[in-house]
C-alpha cells in the first residue's frame, strides 16, 4: 500500500498518451524523412537550388566546379502584389548572371550573363562587344579562353590587343531543322546575320526580338551562348546565383572540365572522389563569395 513507502518516495502515475501518440519509431523517423523532403522540394522549387560549374565559359567569373546557389524567386512573374512585398522579385538587368533552360535540351542548365535585353541592337566587331552603339567591357570580360595560362581579364579598350577572330562556319548554316523549328520566323530573320562566317568574333547588328533576351559567356573565346544558338526566351530563365557554396577544382588544373552527372554511377564518382580529394582541391579562397 502507498501509506507503507517511505517518506520520500510516492508511487509512479501511469501516463496515458491521447490516442494517435503511441507510435513506433520507425514511423516517427519515417514522418521526419518526409517534412524534410517537403521543405527540400519546396526550396528547390520556389526558392533556391544549387548548381555546378562544369566548363570554363565563364571563367573567371565562375571556375569549373564552383558550387552554386541560385535565387529561383527573383526573375518570377508575380501574380498578386503582395508577392513583390514579400519577395525581392525583378526583371532581368543587362549585366546579371543568369541560370537558365538551355534552349536546345530544357534539360539541361546553363549559365550565362546577360548582357542585351528586348529592343537592344547587339554587335560583335573583331571580339569586342557592342550594345546599342556602345561598347560593353569591364574586369568580367576575358579572352584567350583556350590558353594553358587560362583567360585573361577586361577592359579590352580598342588599343588593347584581344587576338586574331576566328572565322568558324555558323551552326545555323546546318542546324538541325528540329532546332530552327524552337525559333519563330520573326527570330529566324533577325538571326540571318549569324549565317556567315566569322560569327563568333564578328557579329551583326541584330535586334534583341520582344520577350528574349541575348546572354553571353564571360569567357569570351571559349562560350557556347546567343553567338551560337539564338536569343534567349525570357520564360527560360530559372534564377540568379547569389553565392558560390562550395568551389572544388575537378582535376590537377582549373582547366580540367567537370563532369555532369547522368545517372547514379556519376553521382557516386563526384562523391567519393570528392571525399578523397576534399582537402587539397577546394578552393577556400573562393567559397562563400558572391559571383558578380
Amino acid at each position: 500500500m502507498a501509506a507503507d513507502l517511505p517518506a520520500d518516495k510516492t508511487p509512479e502515475a501511469e501516463i496515458e498518451l491521447p490516442p494517435g501518440a503511441a507510435k513506433g519509431a520507425v514511423r516517427d523517423n519515417l514522418e521526419v524523412i518526409c517534412f524534410a523532403m517537403i521543405l527540400i522540394l519546396f526550396f528547390k522549387t520556389f526558392v533556391g537550388q544549387q548548381f555546378k560549374i562544369p566548363s570554363a565559359s565563364m571563367r573567371n567569373t565562375l571556375m569549373i566546379g564552383d558550387h552554386l546557389l541560385a535565387n529561383k524567386f527573383i526573375f518570377a512573374r508575380p501574380q498578386w502584389a503582395w508577392e513583390e512585398t514579400l519577395f525581392p522579385m525583378r526583371s532581368v538587368k543587362r549585366g546579371d548572371i543568369i541560370v537558365f533552360r538551355y534552349p536546345i535540351d530544357r534539360d539541361q542548365d546553363y549559365v550565362k550573363r546577360c548582357v542585351a535585353l528586348a529592343g537592344d541592337t547587339v554587335e560583335m566587331r573583331n571580339k569586342r562587344l557592342y550594345v546599342n552603339g556602345k561598347q560593353v567591357t569591364g574586369p568580367f570580360e576575358f579572352q584567350f579562353g583556350r590558353s594553358t595560362d587560362g583567360p585573361t581579364p577586361g577592359p579590352w579598350p580598342l588599343a588593347r590587343n584581344a587576338g586574331e577572330a576566328e572565322h568558324p562556319v555558323g551552326l545555323w548554316r546546318h542546324a538541325d531543322p528540329e532546332v530552327l523549328a524552337l525559333h519563330d520566323h520573326n527570330q529566324m530573320q533577325s538571326m540571318n546575320s549569324l549565317i556567315q562566317e566569322g560569327f563568333k568574333d564578328n557579329l551583326g547588328p541584330v535586334t534583341v526580338p520582344p520577350g528574349h533576351i541575348f546572354a553571353m559567356g564571360d569567357n569570351r573565346d571559349n562560350s557556347m551562348d546567343s553567338r551560337y544558338w539564338g536569343f534567349l526566351p525570357a520564360d527560360h530563365l530559372r534564377g540568379r546565383p547569389f553565392i558560390v557554396w562550395w568551389s572544388f577544382r575537378e582535376g590537377d588544373t582549373d582547366n580540367d572540365n567537370g563532369r555532369v552527372p547522368e545517372g547514379p554511377t556519376d553521382v557516386a564518382a563526384d562523391f567519393i572522389d570528392a571525399a578523397r580529394h576534399f582537402f587539397t582541391r577546394t578552393r577556400w579562397e573562393r567559397t562563400g563569395t558572391i559571383p558578380e
